[in-house]
């Protein structure tokens, strides 16, 4: 392969935004190009009312007994950070085999709450 220097290019052109010396150059921004559009978010996800819920829950427990398995689904509400809490529990210990949250992130949750309410006080004393 053969490369050719090319007489007429002695020097890289400056980039965008800087002088010939290096130095700042200021650049006009017609603020109508720069403007972001802000579109409306997406229809909003409707929550399942608690009937709903069950419902679901049911069908699922239902197939998790077809499939041998010794197993329950439990959605609940955290009376504290009045979270949805799902449970997979095993029937015959009663032993909780996966949470979601977990009781690190509820416990992390009460604690916040717990420092916006003391914060609350503070402010209002």
């Amino acid at each position: 392969m053969l490369i050719q220097n090319t007489s007429s290019m002695t020097q890289a052109p400056a980039p965008a935004g800087l002088a010939s010396n290096g130095g700042p150059v200021s650049v006009p921004v017609h603020v109508q190009e720069a403007r972001a559009e802000v579109k409306p978010a997406a229809a909003a996800v409707q929550q399942p009312t608690p009937a709903q819920l069950e419902s679901e829950v049911g069908k699922i427990n239902s197939a998790l007994q077809r499939s041998n398995k010794n197993l329950e689904l439990s959605i609940s509400v955290d009376e504290t950070t009045r979270k949805q809490v799902i449970r997979l529990t095993d029937k015959d210990t009663g032993d909780t085999l996966m949470q979601y949250p977990s009781e690190a992130v509820l416990a992390i949750a009460r604690s916040i709450d717990e420092f916006q309410q003391g914060m609350l006080l503070k402010q209002q004393a």
